[in-house]
């Protein structure tokens, strides 16, 4: 198992970016790497199992999701039905408040069929990159 967390530091309040993580369906139209398609019900609650569909060129790749813990500005996804490469992921998003600016905190833990390094440097970087610039492009709209 591999474990690789981001912070990302928005000039907002934690109340706004909470708001902007309660539903996958935001997180999909911002992911443009890979390409995400929310299928159902999307929202961040404890018990509820979200499904989404990831593109990989023409093909789409089911990933589901149950959101098996729901706290105060914080929840955690754990990966059910998973793609290539990744046999487990359990992903926790908090979201702290420091110095005035709201912090988004990824915790994720994985573990793939190829080496972990390989992943973590060529899907989940730009992935989390990608998503940084898109939720700070949101707040600034």
């Amino acid at each position: 198992m591999r474990r690789f967390d981001v912070e990302s530091t928005y000039d907002t309040t934690i109340d706004t970016l909470w708001d902007l993580l309660q539903d996958a369906s935001l997180l999909t139209k911002l992911t443009k790497f890979p390409k995400v398609r929310l299928v159902g019900d999307g929202a961040s609650v404890e018990g509820n199992e979200v499904k989404l569909l990831i593109g990989v060129g023409p093909i789409e790749l089911p990933w589901n999701s149950a959101i098996t813990i729901s706290g105060n500005q914080a929840f955690c996804d754990q990966g059910k039905t998973l793609p290539f490469p990744f046999k487990r992921f359990t992903h926790v998003h908090r979201v702290e408040s420091r110095d005035g600016k709201a912090v988004m905190i990824d915790e994720v833990t994985f573990d793939s069929y190829v080496p972990n390094i390989l992943v973590e440097y060529f899907v989940l970087r730009p992935m989390f990159q990608e998503r940084a610039r898109a939720f700070q492009k949101t707040l600034n709209s």
